[in-house]
C-alpha cells in the first residue's frame, strides 16, 4: 500500500508540475538511473557548467552525490525535489530510457546520449528479450527525445530502425570519449592514486558485461597466468583492476580473488578514467571495447561462453569482424597476449572504423551544447 501511494504521488506531481514555466538555463542530467557523475551526461554537464548553466544531477544516495564537481547540485532519485527540477528545467540529458510516467513540456530539450556502440541486439531488434513495460517506456522516451548522440554510421542506423526514433541525430562521437581523444596525464594519475596503485605497477582493466542470469561462472579468468603472460610480453609487474557491470557490481567481493593481484574497481564512478589509468584491457561482449579503441592500447577478448551468450540476444555482426583476438580458454588468452602485435591491432582497428563509420571527434560534448544553444536561440527568436 505504501508503494502504491508513493507511485500515485509521483504521477500526480509529474502531471501538475509539467505545466510550470521552464528555465532555459537549467539542466537536469542523469546517468544509469542515479549513478555518480560520469559517462556522456557528465561530459555534457561539465560543458554546460563551463557556459554558466545551472546543472542538477540525479543520484541514488550520498555516495553518488559525493562524485559531483563544484557547481553541480544533487537531486535524490524520484524525490519531489527531483521531479520539480525536471519539470522546470529547460534541458534534460540522460543515457538511459526515462519511464513512461515522465512528462515533458513545451520549452524543454531532451538529449539522449545512449550508452555505447552495440555488439548484441538491442531495443526493437531484441523485443523477445525485453519486458513489455520496458518497451512501452522506450517508445515513450523516443517520442520525448529531441536529439540522439551517435559515434558511428552504424549506431545512427540502429537508432533509425530499432529505437522508434525519427528525430535529429548528432554524429560527432560520444561525449564521454572526449577525454580519450585528449588524454591528460593528471587524470591517469588521479585514478591511480584513488586506486592505491604503486608507482611503476602496470594495470590491466578487466571489464566484462553481465550475463542474463547475473551469475559469476563466466568470469573464470586465470589471473596469475594472465599476469605472467602480460609481464613476459610487455615487461613490468602487472595488477588487474576488476570492474564488473553495475548490474552485478555488488557481487565482486564474493569472487574470492587474491587482493594482491586483483583489485576491485567496480565502484569507481568513471570507467573512462580507468581507460586512461590502465595499460591494457580485457573484456568480452561489452561495448567498452569500442570506447577503448580510441586509446590505441592493447585489448583482448575472453569469450568462454560465446554460443550461450549469442543465444540470449544474438549479435549484430559476426564476432570475427572485431579487431581484437577472441580467446575461448585461458590457454588461448595467454597465447593471444604473448603474440600481441601493435601494428596488427592498429590495422584491424582502422579497418573496423572504416566498415562501421566509427568516429570520435574529441569535441562531442561541445557540439551537443552548441546544438542546445542554437535551438534555444531559435526558440527565443520565434515570432
Amino acid at each position: 500500500m505504501k508503494e502504491f501511494f508513493k507511485k500515485a504521488r509521483r504521477n500526480v506531481l509529474w502531471q501538475a508540475w509539467s505545466l510550470l514555466p521552464k528555465n532555459p538555463k537549467k539542466a537536469v542530467c542523469q546517468c544509469f538511473y542515479g549513478r555518480g557523475w560520469s559517462d556522456s551526461p557528465g561530459a555534457i554537464g561539465a560543458e554546460l557548467l563551463s557556459r554558466g548553466y545551472e546543472v542538477y544531477w540525479i543520484v541514488k544516495g550520498e555516495a553518488e552525490a559525493a562524485s559531483l564537481p563544484a557547481g553541480a547540485k544533487p537531486l535524490l532519485l524520484e524525490s519531489p525535489k527531483a521531479i520539480y527540477h525536471q519539470c522546470t528545467a529547460g534541458i534534460w540529458v540522460d543515457n538511459c530510457r526515462k519511464w513512461a510516467y515522465t512528462q515533458k513540456g513545451r520549452g524543454q530539450l531532451y538529449l539522449q546520449t545512449w550508452h555505447g556502440f552495440p555488439l548484441k541486439r538491442i531495443e526493437g531488434d531484441a523485443l523477445e528479450a525485453l519486458p513489455p513495460d520496458y518497451i512501452k517506456a522506450a517508445r515513450h522516451d523516443s517520442a520525448l527525445c529531441d536529439l540522439f548522440l551517435s559515434n558511428s554510421r552504424f549506431l545512427t542506423e540502429i537508432y533509425r530502425k530499432a529505437f522508434w526514433y525519427s528525430g535529429e541525430i548528432l554524429e560527432q562521437g560520444l561525449p564521454r570519449n572526449d577525454m580519450l581523444a585528449h588524454p591528460r596525464p593528471e587524470i591517469r594519475e588521479k585514478a591511480r592514486r584513488a586506486l592505491g596503485t604503486p608507482p611503476g605497477k602496470k594495470l590491466l582493466l578487466y571489464a566484462p558485461t553481465f550475463r542474463k542470469d547475473k551469475g559469476l561462472s563466466a568470469y573464470d579468468v586465470d589471473f596469475p597466468r594472465l599476469a605472467s603472460a602480460l609481464s613476459k610480453r610487455f615487461g613490468g609487474d602487472w595488477q588487474v583492476l576488476l570492474k564488473l557491470h553495475p548490474n552485478i557490481a555488488e557481487k565482486a567481493s564474493g569472487m574470492g580473488l587474491d587482493p594482491q593481484l586483483v583489485k576491485n574497481a567496480s565502484d569507481y564512478p568513471d570507467i573512462q578514467e580507468l581507460y586512461l589509468a590502465c595499460d591494457a584491457l580485457l573484456t568480452d561482449y561489452s561495448s567498452v571495447m569500442f570506447d577503448y579503441m580510441a586509446t590505441g592500447k592493447p585489448c583482448f577478448l575472453y569469450v568462454n561462453d560465446k554460443e550461450a551468450y549469442r543465444g540470449d540476444r544474438n549479435f549484430y555482426f559476426d564476432m570475427e569482424k572485431l579487431p581484437y583476438p577472441l580467446a575461448e580458454t585461458n590457454g588461448a588468452l595467454e597465447q593471444a597476449v604473448l603474440a600481441f602485435d601493435p601494428q596488427e591491432q592498429e590495422k584491424a582497428e582502422e579497418a573496423f572504423r572504416r566498415e562501421f563509420g566509427l568516429r570520435e571527434t574529441g569535441n562531442a560534448a561541445r557540439a551537443a551544447v552548441d546544438w542546445i544553444e542554437e535551438k534555444q536561440k531559435k526558440e527565443r527568436n520565434r515570432p
